[in-house]
């Protein structure tokens, strides 16, 4: 069956947000093995804004629809389907076109909404859980007792990886840019500080665990923090970015002082730098299934996504400018009606 006409929000030039705009699109048939979904809900990440500005390597030939991330109702499913029935609510992942009235998707990407949260709630766990939960636990192997220090700790990642941490009975400083948003950090059960604090204060040391998300001159300084045998995961240059403004010399900047670490350097420091792109592991049909099965932490581990502010779809340049202006707290969500 051939899905109705959607609304989507492509990106057609790299700019500011005023580049955004809805459109209309012909909808396609629904295949065997995929699920239709009346989107009520679409995330945004960070990494949508570096999209618009063009920064995004692995993003689509333009035009292309951004967006990793829906809830919403099925509205139908392919013949193969069994595991979903039209009216069903679902969060599902979408490896760009999330911003979008209506996604059809392979079935395997799609999940049943967990009980506890509602769908706005749902829109904002799929990017930050899959992310986090890599992060802490496959690359770092986090346990019990070790020191772990999160660098985005009031966004939509980091928000889950410090309940995560907390959850295993790490002890987490959670860092902000944003000295107003500390109180938040201090509720989730970490110690907060500001990025400025942290790099005034050398005491602040021996973690075995760092998620930074910055990338630039801060991975040489992290380095410094970390214990004998500590992680570091880094997932992004966001020190590339300034209130979502391209800016080609800061950017260069943030990617020659990120630091290419020979390895007998790591050797004699005792440590480990990873480097994430969940989207590349998402791309595995082998990790996708380990990953689905791990779905189940967010009820045992109680997760409860945060979600900052909800945008209309049409809105959602004033949602772009207000994530740049990190003015958000957890998630940002675009709503359909």
């Amino acid at each position: 069956m051939s899905q109705l006409a959607h609304q989507t929000i492509p990106i057609k030039k790299f700019g500011p947000p005023s580049v955004l705009a809805i459109e209309t699109q012909p909808g396609r048939a629904v295949g065997d093995d995929e699920v239709a979904i009346d989107v009520r809900y679409s995330g945004i990440n960070f990494a949508d804004l570096q999209m618009r500005l063009g920064f995004y390597p692995d993003a689509p030939k333009r035009p292309f629809v951004p967006g990793y991330e829906v809830s919403g109702l099925v509205s139908h499913v392919g013949k193969n389907v069994t595991d979903f029935s039209p009216g069903d609510p679902v969060i599902a992942g979408t490896y760009f076109g999330g911003y979008a009235s209506s996604v059809t998707l392979p079935a395997h990407q799609v999940f049943p909404l967990p009980s506890s949260m509602d769908l706005a709630s749902g829109a904002a766990l799929p990017v930050a859980f899959f992310t986090a939960h890599l992060a802490l636990f496959e690359m770092g192997r986090i346990r019990k007792g070790d020191r772990v220090l999160i660098e985005c700790a009031t966004g939509g990642v980091g928000t889950l990886a410090v309940q995560m941490a907390r959850h295993v009975g790490a002890e987490v400083v959670g860092l902000t840019s944003t000295p107003s948003k500390k109180g938040y950090i201090a509720e989730l059960g970490a110690t907060p500080m500001t990025a400025k604090e942290l790099e005034a204060d050398t005491s602040v040391a021996g973690f075995d665990f760092i998620l930074n998300a910055s990338g630039g001159r801060a991975v040489s300084r992290q380095l410094d923090r970390l214990a004998m045998t500590g992680r570091m995961v880094c997932m992004g240059l966001n020190s590339g970015v300034k209130d979502g403004k391209r800016d080609f010399l800061r950017l260069g900047w943030a990617a020659l002082t990120t630091p290419r670490l020979p390895v007998f350097s790591l050797m004699n420091r005792n440590a480990g730098v990873f480097g994430l792109n969940a989207l590349h592991v998402l791309r595995d049909p082998t990790w996708v299934k380990k990953l689905t099965e791990r779905f189940a932490d967010v009820s045992t581990m109680g997760l409860h996504p945060h979600v900052s502010k909800v945008f209309s779809a049409g809105d959602v340049a004033s949602a772009h400018e207000f994530i740049a202006k990190k003015q958000a707290v957890g998630k940002v969500l675009l709503e359909w009606s």
